[in-house]
């Protein structure tokens, strides 16, 4: 019998949908190596033969001949439309685009029998769904749909025991709950949250872990919240849209284990990327230059782990 598979989803996941329209379709745009595998290569050679011979001369292959990109033309995808939209997928639907094409700007996580998936603030269209609501982003756990299994992970989470997976999610859910609690202004909830983690790191040096702990010490740390301080808040918009980028970037980027270091270490690179962030914020003046602003934070956490680190010891 097959082990099931497990995601870890945000409720927004299923409200997305991909519109050229709205962004000028950034993603296709960039000279990037979009890569399209060797099942979607061959349905694309299935097709009728002379639209067949003119979406493979625009691919390459790698020397496995199993990954095979698409060669731009210029600075854009040579499949896209003057209205923005990918021809390939208008023609014969969103089966017969590449995993990498289908699976953009979702970005999906695999540890043991669970996949996360969260959607990038790189993308415009993404980042306004998500970023800019006003209740707290609600995230759920169910078995895997066949179209995230399709669509596979960007990422592996390595030598994760078995049992603690369960645990890591209950331990993210936790962490939300801390940043979500809205009657503290952001810097304290980070604060909270080191504290907290602190705390779970010897629980789990001490091999006494369980999702009760979990549940215990979540409920122990929302009990202290009217004892803190209130500090200085950013504007009411700017909060609530840092609050979800980082609620979401803790299954983005599988926090508080995103680099391979000790809980405490990745803690004081989470908060050194919301101080980053906070540092750069002084100089916004509406919201839209907000959402620029995370793409490009997002688009570097994304790509540089040197400045990850570099961030935490500043």
């Amino acid at each position: 019998m097959l082990e099931k598979i497990f995601c870890v989803a945000p409720k927004y996941l299923d409200e997305f949908k991909c519109d050229g329209s709205k962004c000028n379709a950034l993603c296709c745009r960039n000279d990037w190596a979009i890569f399209v595998d060797a099942a979607t290569r061959k349905k694309y050679s299935l097709l009728p033969r002379d639209e067949a011979r003119e979406i493979l001369r625009h691919l390459r292959g790698d020397s496995t001949g199993e990954k095979f990109f698409i060669v731009h033309d210029g600075v854009y995808c040579p499949f896209l439309g003057a209205d923005n939209l990918c021809r390939i997928q208008k023609a014969h639907g969103e089966k017969f685009l590449s995993q990498v094409c289908a699976g953009y700007p979702r970005i999906i996580t695999r540890f043991e029998n669970f996949l996360e998936v969260a959607l990038s603030p790189t993308c415009p269209v993404a980042a306004k769904l998500f970023l800019l609501k006003r209740e707290p982003l609600q995230f759920v756990v169910a078995e895997a749909s066949e179209k995230i299994l399709w669509l596979g992970a960007n990422y592996i989470l390595q030598g994760m025991p078995h049992d603690f997976a369960p645990l890591f999610v209950d331990l993210q859910l936790a962490m939300v709950k801390i940043l979500q609690e809205r009657r503290l202004p952001l810097d304290a909830r980070i604060i909270l949250l080191g504290v907290f983690l602190e705390r779970v790191e010897q629980l789990i040096n001490g091999g006494k872990l369980t999702c009760a702990a979990i549940e215990r010490l979540s409920k122990l740390y929302a009990s202290e919240v009217p004892q803190m301080s209130s500090g200085a808040r950013l504007p009411a918009e700017f909060e609530t849209v840092a609050e979800n980028f980082l609620v979401n970037e803790i299954f983005l980027g599988a926090w508080p284990f995103r680099i391979d270091a000790t809980i405490t270490d990745n803690y004081k690179i989470f908060a050194a990327v919301y101080k980053n962030f906070s540092r750069q914020c002084r100089g916004v003046r509406s919201v839209d230059e907000l959402l620029m602003l995370i793409g490009d934070v997002s688009r570097t956490i994304d790509h540089d782990n040197d400045w990850l680190t570099d961030s935490a010891e500043e």
